[in-house]
């Protein structure tokens, strides 16, 4: 493990408060799929992997992982976290 990856894993991640948590698989197509449902993604979509370093959606082969993300105002996908095991135990954050 390098020197980078400890320390981002020291860092406590903020995330936002109108974050939604679910559960992520992605397609051969490089298509979103959360919750079992296909998912839209922005032109703007972000994914930061475990290490707080952002992945494109092509490299990203995963099933049905934990994840927090966020909805723009046509829900699409524009953020997503993929959270380690410690951060997918918290609760999510109580909105005002």
């Amino acid at each position: 493990m390098s020197i980078l990856s400890v320390n981002a894993m020291q860092i406590e991640r903020k995330f936002p408060e109108d974050i939604k948590r679910g559960k992520l698989t992605t397609t051969a197509l490089a298509q979103l799929v959360i919750d079992g449902k296909l998912r839209v993604d922005s032109p703007a979509l972000r994914i930061f992997n475990e290490d707080n370093s952002i992945s494109t959606i092509a490299s990203v082969d995963v099933r049905n992982i934990v994840i927090n993300y966020v909805e723009n105002e046509i829900g699409e996908i524009v953020r997503i976290w993929i959270l380690t095991a410690e951060e997918a135990r918290q609760p999510l954050p109580k909105k005002n």
